[in-house]
């Protein structure tokens, strides 16, 4: 999920929900045991399987690591969601677009372990690595506020909350001889740990500046408290970048002009530093599951399972897409599900929401609400969010809802929570992925969209 557009305030109305389908804190009339009566809701919910779609996780935030748009890492991930859909049996294409530059920092240790950091475009970008030894510095806005054999040293500091604050920092790190400059990111406001950032530099300099993870000062902190460290850093200034979506299709059973199209999709990228686990392997686990159980059934639309490039550099991807539609292919698209984080294991995220942007219900929210109801699942919520790949589709007037883990703490001002650790280096299926979290999100969602594109035959009804 983007970053730095989460201020969206979230509205969750339980009221709502319970005018449209009854309280979904208990089972309808419809339920029994916990299970829907309708026959089409059980053909999903009976094959939708969490350990196959965190399998998927697994290999995409493990196997292949971070994945920053444009870089070799969404690359890799591309290749991988083309190899599984088509292994499934669908028609894959590939969509490329262009992506700005990427400055990628590498910072590794004597033992050979590496962190990836995000680089200053204005500090030293080299093959050529700096060495030195570290040390933790607080404050930094002072030049007294540096030790006395400063020079030659990589040194790393909290930065400071402006970005003039930091660049006196790093300025006044250089005057003291610092071989290089690590600046750690801050807690944010909501108590979500910092991302990696591309610090920014007033002018150039010859040492280089990069931009950690809180998380990644704080585990420097910890081995320095243990002993020296030495380092070498490096970095990379990657240009003529291609991100890519990629789409898979599922023709309708019967075909007519007027047959209308369904489309799943879920970003496959990762910010700089992080693997991405549930931000966002998750919905591109779930699309794959839902891929291979809905492909040996009938349905009565075009289904489109497509996978978002570059959607944390600003919705690249998804708004890509839609810019290349037409005004008649925009009308022909039903709905649009999108899936952005749906697997935490965050306590503070207690439901999983349908959100839209402005807090309009629409085919896409209440066809998951409904399905949540039948199901008796209580863990669906509407709510109000702009801040993933539903957002393009939305502003082009295709209905379209996001599917997230959320939780809120009070109704004035509102306060939501999403994990401390996404856009970070624990975003790892260990840190950060429920398995009943995932599954619970595979049914509600999984029935929801098969409702909307399923061939009507009246005797799953019941």
């Amino acid at each position: 999920m983007v970053v730095g557009k989460k201020g969206s305030k979230v509205f969750a109305s339980l009221l709502a929900v319970s005018i449209a389908f009854g309280s979904v804190g208990f089972a309808s009339a419809e339920t029994s045991n916990g299970k829907s009566a309708y026959s089409h809701d059980q053909k999903v919910v009976a094959r939708v399987d969490a350990a196959r779609a965190i399998e998927h996780v697994r290999y995409l935030s493990e196997e292949i690591g971070t994945r920053p748009g444009g870089l070799e890492g969404e690359k890799r991930s591309a290749e991988y969601i083309a190899k599984t859909l088509k292994g499934y049996g669908y028609d894959v294409e590939y969509q490329y677009f262009p992506v700005a530059d990427q400055y990628i920092a590498n910072f590794a240790f004597a033992d050979g372990t590496s962190w990836e950091m995000a680089a200053a475009p204005n500090g030293k970008i080299s093959d050529t690595a700096v060495k030195g030894q570290v040390i933790f510095v607080e404050g930094g806005t002072s030049l007294t506020d540096f030790p006395a054999n400063t020079a030659g040293k990589i040194v790393v500091m909290p930065r400071a909350s402006t970005t003039a604050g930091y660049r006196t920092q790093v300025d006044n790190a250089v005057k003291a001889g610092a071989a290089g400059v690590i600046l750690q990111s801050l807690v944010g406001s909501r108590g979500n740990y910092g991302q990696t950032f591309n610090p920014s530099l007033a002018s150039k300099l010859d040492v280089p500046v990069y931009g950690a993870a809180y998380i990644q000062g704080e585990w420097l902190k910890e081995q320095l408290a243990k002993g020296p460290v030495e380092v070498s850093l490096t970095a990379k200034h990657h240009a003529n970048l291609q991100s890519v979506n990629v789409i898979a299709t599922k023709a309708p059973k019967g075909k007519n002009t007027h047959t209308k199209e369904v489309i799943f999709g879920a970003h496959h990228d990762s910010v700089v530093g992080a693997p991405g686990a549930n931000d966002n392997a998750s919905g591109v686990g779930m699309m794959l599951e839902f891929a291979r159980v809905f492909k040996s059934y009938n349905t009565d639309k075009e289904l489109k399972f497509i996978a978002w490039g570059s959607e944390e550099r600003g919705l690249l991807g998804s708004r890509y897409y839609v810019n290349q539609l037409s005004q008649e292919q925009k009308d022909r698209i039903e709905a649009y599900f999108n899936p952005d984080m749906v697997a935490t294991n965050y306590d503070k995220a207690t439901h999983l929401y349908a959100m839209t942007p402005d807090g309009s219900r629409n085919i896409v929210t209440d066809s998951a609400m409904a399905a949540g109801a039948r199901l008796g699942n209580s863990d669906i919520l509407p709510g109000t969010f702009g801040s993933s790949d539903h957002v393009p589709f939305h502003q082009a007037g295709i209905p379209a809802a996001l599917f997230i883990w959320m939780g809120i703490d009070s109704w004035d001002p509102l306060v939501y929570h999403i994990e401390k650790v996404y856009h970070t280096p624990q975003d790892t299926i260990e840190d950060n992925i429920s398995a009943e979290r995932m599954q619970s999100a595979l049914e509600i969602i999984g029935a929801g969209l098969f409702s909307t594109v399923r061939k009507d035959v009246p005797a799953l009804n019941k």
